[in-house]
């Protein structure tokens, strides 16, 4: 059971680096601005869980933690709001632009 929780936290942490580093990479003058200019032109709204809000990347990115962790929904259910706070407070502490 500890393992697990340790496991989950780890896994957590890994995932929001990513999310975080990958939102960081598509900000203007970064190597993927380009990919974050063509998802907010010609996606929108639909954007924001992809690229364009760490908060709200913490749904679409959480699929690596269902398919590793045995399709666990309720687990899941708790994690993506979980990812969202850790990838917001690290964004917001760490990246966030004045």
């Amino acid at each position: 059971m500890i393992s697990n929780m340790i496991d989950t936290m780890m896994f957590m942490l890994i995932n929001s680096m990513f999310i975080n580093g990958l939102k960081l990479a598509m900000e203007e003058g970064m190597i993927l601005s380009w990919l974050g200019k063509w998802g907010e032109k010609w996606l929108g709204y639909l954007w924001q869980p992809l690229g364009g809000c760490v908060t709200c990347m913490a749904s679409v990115y959480s699929i690596p933690y269902w398919l590793t962790f045995d399709w666990n929904l309720p687990m899941l259910i708790m994690y993506i709001p979980a990812l969202a706070a850790l990838n917001t407070i690290i964004y917001n502490r760490y990246f966030a632009h004045d």
